[in-house]
C-alpha cells in the first residue's frame, strides 16, 4: 500500500497542475487574437502534462494489475509475452518509416535528395522491384513520387495481395491508380516461371532506358528467388536444381546461394545496373543477411562484382556435392573460370581503370535502409515496457538451428541458476561447468559477463529478464518432414529443456519461454513464421506420448507443433511484408521470493 501512495502522489500534483493548465488552454483557444508567448508555452504545458498524466496512470493500472496477480500467487505464462515482443520487432521495419527516411523529395523544385545526392525529376521515375516487403515499399515511393513514376514492375510472393486485403493492411498495397504491374511467383519460396517472367519484364523495362531517366530498385530478402534470370545456356530448372541442392540437401549458407546465383544469373552481381546504363540507379534495400553485405543481398543486383566462378566449384566441392550439380551448371562455370585465366577480362564491372569504373558506377547509388537491428532494438523496448530487463545479446546470430536452439535452452537454466546464486551463498559447481558448455558452444565470454551483470542487475531490481538475438540460422535437411530453421531452433531448444530440467526442483518455481519467428512471417515451407516453447509444451509431448528427437531427425518440426496444444505454440503472423532475418527471443522470469 505504502508503495502504491508514493507512486500516486505525484500522479495526483500532475492531476491538480493539469486542471489549472488546462482551463488556461481553453481560454487561449477563446482568445486567439490575443496568443502570446506566454500563453503559447501554458499550451504546449497543458498537451505535454496531458500525455505524461495519461502515461503515468496506464502504467499504475498495469503495475497494480501484475501486483494483483502476484498477489494471488498465479503463475505468469511468458509465451504471450514473446510473442507480443516480436511481433512489435516487425512493426518496427514496416516498409514505411523505412523508406520514407531515406526519400527526401522537393515538390518546389522537383528534386530528389537522397542522403548526399540529388536527382532531378520530371516524369522521368522507373521502379522496379523483388522481394517479400517491396509491394509495401513501392506504395512508399508512390506515396512520395506518384506523378514522376511512368512504369514500373514488382516481383512478389505469390498470395501477398490476397493476405494483405485480408489482414487490412492497405498501406502496404499498390494505389488504385498505381502504374507499377504486380508479378506474383516463388510460390513456396523456390523460383518458378512467373518470376522468371517478372525478371524478363524487369529486364526489358530497364534496358531501354536513356541517362536523364531515373531508375528505383526496391529489394528485400527473397528477391533472390522472384528475380531468377539464368545465363544460357543453362535452364530455369537446373538453376532450380542447383540451388534446391545448394540451400537444402547440402546445408549452404546464404553467402554460399548468394554467390553461386550471382555467377549464373543475367541480373545478379550487378547485372540489373549493367542493363540499365545509362540511366541513373538509386536501390534501397532491406537487408536480409548478417553485416548488411549489399553484394549479396537478393543477389546484389546493383552491386560491382567480378565474376568468381572457381569459388563456385570450390563451394560445390566444399560441400561435396559437385556430382549433385546440373552438368550445364558445372560446364558454364568452368567456361567462364577458363575464359577468365586466358583474357583477365574483369566482365561484369568492367574496372579495366579508374576512370571506366567511375564512369559505370558513379551512377549508381546503394542504400541501405533498413536491418535485423532496428528489429532487435525495438523489440528491447517493447520488453522493457512489459517489465523486464532485456539484453540485445548478437544481431550477428548463426549456426545450425539445432544447435542454436539447444544452446538457448541451456542458457535459461544458466540464467535461472544464476538468480538462484543470487538468494544463496557460496560457489555453485554446475553454474561454472554450464558456462564454460556456453562458451565452447559459441556464446563469447564478453556476452557471458553481460548476461550475468543483467542478471544481477535484475536480481537487484525485482525485474524478469528478456534476451534478444537476431541473425540467421541454417538446416541440414535429412529427412522428409515439413517444417522451417525457427521451428526446427524452437524444437530443439525444447528438447534440450527436457534433458536441463527433469531433475531440477527450481524447474517448477522459474518460468522461462522460447521464441524463434521469421521475420517475414514464412518459416521454411510452411505458412507460420515460427514457433514458441516452454515447460509447459515438454510437458504436454510427454503426456501426449510424442518422440520429440524422432521429429527433429525427420525435418517434421511443423508436423509436431500442430498436433501438440492444438497448434498453439505455432506463431502466425501471415505474411508480414518485411523481411530481416530471424529473431530469437528469451524470457527467464525470476524465481518466487
Amino acid at each position: 500500500m505504502t508503495s502504491s501512495l508514493i507512486n500516486a502522489k505525484p500522479c495526483w500534483r500532475i492531476w491538480s497542475q493539469l486542471q489549472i493548465i488546462r482551463q488556461l488552454s481553453v481560454n487561449v483557444r477563446k482568445n486567439a487574437l490575443d496568443f502570446s508567448p506566454q500563453m503559447y508555452t501554458l499550451a504546449c504545458q497543458h498537451s505535454v502534462l496531458s500525455r505524461h498524466f495519461s502515461m503515468t496512470t496506464s502504467k499504475l493500472h498495469r503495475i497494480s494489475d501484475l501486483q494483483k496477480e502476484k498477489d494471488s500467487g498465479l503463475e505468469l505464462d511468458l509465451k504471450p509475452h514473446a510473442v507480443d515482443i516480436f511481433k512489435f520487432g516487425v512493426r518496427s521495419v514496416r516498409p514505411r518509416q523505412m523508406v520514407e527516411s531515406v526519400l527526401d523529395y522537393s515538390e518546389a523544385t522537383s528534386t530528389l535528395r537522397v542522403h548526399n545526392r540529388t536527382y532531378h525529376l520530371d516524369r522521368n521515375v522507373y521502379v522496379v522491384g523483388f522481394g517479400k516487403a517491396v509491394l509495401g515499399m513501392a506504395r512508399v515511393v508512390e506515396n512520395i513520387l506518384g506523378h514522376h513514376i511512368c512504369a514500373g514492375i514488382v516481383s512478389i510472393p505469390k498470395g501477398l495481395p490476397k493476405q494483405l486485403a485480408e489482414t487490412g493492411n492497405y498501406d502496404a498495397m499498390l494505389s488504385p491508380s498505381t502504374k507499377i504491374q504486380m508479378y506474383e511467383g516463388a510460390g513456396d519460396n523456390r523460383v518458378d516461371e512467373s518470376a522468371f517472367e517478372a525478371a524478363k519484364a524487369i529486364r526489358n523495362l530497364v534496358s531501354n532506358l536513356t541517362e536523364n531517366d531515373v531508375v528505383i530498385v526496391l529489394c528485400s530478402g527473397g528477391g533472390s528467388v522472384l528475380c531468377p534470370y539464368p545465363q544460357p545456356p543453362i535452364t530455369l530448372d537446373e538453376l532450380r536444381e542447383t540451388i534446391h541442392v545448394l540451400s537444402h540437401h547440402a546445408g549452404g549458407s546464404i553467402k554460399d546461394v548468394n554467390t553461386v546465383r550471382k555467377n549464373i544469373e543475367v541480373l545478379k552481381g550487378g547485372g540489373l545496373a549493367l542493363e540499365a546504363k545509362p540511366a541513373k540507379v538509386i536501390s534501397l534495400i532491406l537487408s536480409s543477411i548478417i553485416g548488411d553485405p549489399v553484394d549479396l543481398i537478393a543477389g546484389g543486383t546493383t552491386h560491382p562484382t567480378n565474376p568468381t566462378p572457381h569459388q563456385c566449384i570450390e563451394i560445390f566441392q566444399r560441400l561435396n556435392i559437385t556430382n549433385k550439380i546440373p552438368k550445364s551448371v558445372i560446364r558454364y562455370l568452368e567456361k567462364e573460370e577458363k575464359t577468365l585465366s586466358v583474357t583477365g577480362s574483369q566482365k561484369k564491372n568492367a574496372n579495366t581503370s579508374r576512370a571506366e569504373f567511375k564512369e559505370l558506377w558513379g551512377r549508381v547509388q546503394n542504400n541501405v535502409v533498413g536491418n535485423n537491428s532496428i528489429a532487435c532494438e525495438a523489440a528491447a523496448e517493447k520488453a522493457m515496457d512489459l517489465g523486464y530487463l532485456p539484453l540485445v545479446l548478437t544481431k550477428v546470430m548463426s549456426g545450425e538451428a539445432c544447435k542454436v536452439g539447444k544452446l538457448f535452452a541451456k542458457l535459461s537454466k544458466f540464467i535461472m541458476l544464476c538468480f538462484d546464486r543470487n538468494a544463496s551463498a557460496g560457489p555453485n559447481v554446475e553454474l561454472a561447468r554450464l558456462e564454460l558448455d556456453l562458451v565452447s558452444g559459441g556464446i563469447k565470454k564478453e556476452w557471458m559477463n553481460n548476461i550475468i551483470r543483467l542478471v544481477d542487475t535484475a536480481h537487484n531490481m525485482s525485474k524478469d529478464v528478456c534476451i534478444i538475438s537476431g541473425g540467421e540460422t541454417f538446416v541440414q535437411v535429412d529427412g522428409k518432414g515439413v517444417g522451417g530453421k525457427n521451428m526446427e531452433t524452437a524444437l530443439a531448444a525444447a528438447i534440450q529443456l527436457k534433458h536441463e530440467f527433469q531433475n531440477h526442483a527450481f524447474s517448477s518455481e522459474t518460468r522461462m519461454a522460447f521464441l524463434s519467428a521469421d521475420t517475414d512471417g514464412y518459416d521454411g515451407q510452411t505458412h507460420m513464421s515460427g514457433a514458441v516453447v516452454d515447460q509447459d509444451f515438454v510437458s504436454a509431448v510427454k503426456e501426449a506420448g510424442f518422440d520429440m528427437e524422432k521429429y527433429l531427425l525427420d525435418n517434421d518440426s511443423f508436423s509436431l507443433f500442430s498436433r501438440v496444444n492444438g497448434g498453439r505454440n505455432l506463431i502466425n503472423t501471415q505474411l508480414t511484408g518485411t523481411n530481416v532475418m530471424d529473431i530469437v527471443i528469451l524470457l527467464v522470469k525470476r524465481p518466487a521470493e
